[in-house]
């Protein structure tokens, strides 16, 4: 690493090259951000690389620095200086008021996985469902890309190594999918990735789904993010839970058709309060949800039969135990914290606030759920 002095210059800069680690040569149109560390990512800024594969990401406030070499998009193995996998084993850059040189990357060309997303029984295809893929060893993000209106999508830049593929609808009431054609995750089919090649023909043909909305209030006023989950009867099936909005109200998508019980938790009362105004799962009413309906009405208003949280009742079916990740997942992040998987395990983390880049279009990426999101639901 070389470092020229600049006493006049305010802000710093990280400069280096991108080539391919097969050829040599360079890489153009690749993403490169730098994170301030101190600031645990509240600010980035991105540039991507030139015809020479050289890059500049100016205007830098002294920090230390994770920079990333974004390569996805070009089919490239995303990389973090100097060469390592995660942001968490990244070598920091210290930028003062001066040019930091020669923080260079080689890229690796990653594997694909390409595929169709359709409608069951029709064929017709779905646009804008979300498909992921998680290493199967040590369950790391591998990517995320979207389907087209063509239904087709294609994950790029993986790292060699078995994966779940998930499918995911994103705003459509149709029930998410593992490959190939599993309910759960832990029945996917493993999708083997070797670099440079191509894996064809992971499709994924979704069923609609069923869906429940209602409004959360407490003494008649409305709840905001308060935690409401459909839980089936069935050990193993399904959970989905969401947050109601400023207004109370709330929608969980994506469920099979089976029966239900709904459990409404507010955060600040710590109470707890199933449907129809129940105070336990053993009192709770179970509900009927047909696939391809919306049930709408399932309200609740937790000053009434609403059971304090101290401690908090196990929420399963009374004759049997569901799988360990269909528990209740109560963990919050702080406000302005969010989760994430770090290293395999959920974490909260510092909310990024701005994203300043300059002179390039900068590709975008869907947002990536965590693990622990995909598994409890949306």
């Amino acid at each position: 690493m070389a470092i020229a002095p600049a006493a006049a210059q305010a802000a710093g800069s990280i400069s280096g090259t991108v080539t391919d680690a097969s050829t040599a040569e360079p890489i153009e149109g690749l993403e490169v951000c730098a994170y301030p560390l101190s600031e645990e990512w509240e600010t980035w800024i991105c540039e991507e690389t030139d015809a020479s594969g050289e890059y500049t990401i100016g205007e830098l406030d002294p920090d230390e620095y994770a920079v990333e070499f974004w390569g996805r998009p070009l089919n490239y193995v995303p990389q973090f200086f100097d060469g390592k996998e995660g942001w968490w084993e990244a070598d920091p850059v210290l930028v003062g008021a001066f040019d930091v040189t020669e923080i260079d990357a080689e890229m690796v060309v990653g594997g694909r996985v390409e595929g169709t997303v359709e409608e069951a029984g029709t064929g017709n295809p779905l646009e804008e469902v979300l498909v992921c893929a998680w290493t199967i060893s040590s369950e790391e993000f591998g990517g995320c890309t979207e389907s087209d209106s063509l239904g087709e999508y294609a994950l790029k830049g993986m790292a060699a190594g078995a994966y779940e593929i998930e499918f995911w609808p994103l705003g459509q009431n149709y029930q998410p999918q593992w490959y190939d054609h599993r309910s759960h995750w832990w029945e996917s089919d493993p999708v083997v990735v070797t670099l440079g090649a191509v894996e064809t023909g992971i499709e994924a043909d979704l069923l609609p789904a069923a869906g429940v909305e209602g409004q959360v209030r407490l003494g008649g006023s409305p709840v905001e993010e308060a935690e409401v989950c459909a839980w089936s009867t069935d050990p193993e099936g399904a959970i989905r839970c969401a947050l109601s909005g400023a207004d109370g109200r709330y929608a969980i998508n994506g469920l099979p058709g089976d029966e239900y019980k709904v459990e409404f938790f507010d955060y600040v009362t710590e109470s707890i309060q199933f449907w129809d105004h129940k105070a336990t799962w053993e009192e709770a009413n179970p509900l009927s949800l047909i696939a391809g309906n919306t049930t709408t009405g399932i309200d609740a208003d937790l000053g009434s039969n609403a059971t304090p949280v101290i401690p908090r009742p196990v929420v399963t079916p009374p004759t049997a135990t569901p799988p360990v990740v269909a528990k209740p997942h109560r963990k919050r992040c702080k406000k302005g914290f969010r989760k994430k998987r770090v290293h395999g395990k959920v974490r909260c983390v510092k909310k990024r606030r701005k994203h300043r880049h300059h002179h390039h279009q900068i590709h975008n990426r869907p947002a990536i759920p965590s693990r622990a999101t995909f598994r409890f639901g949306r």
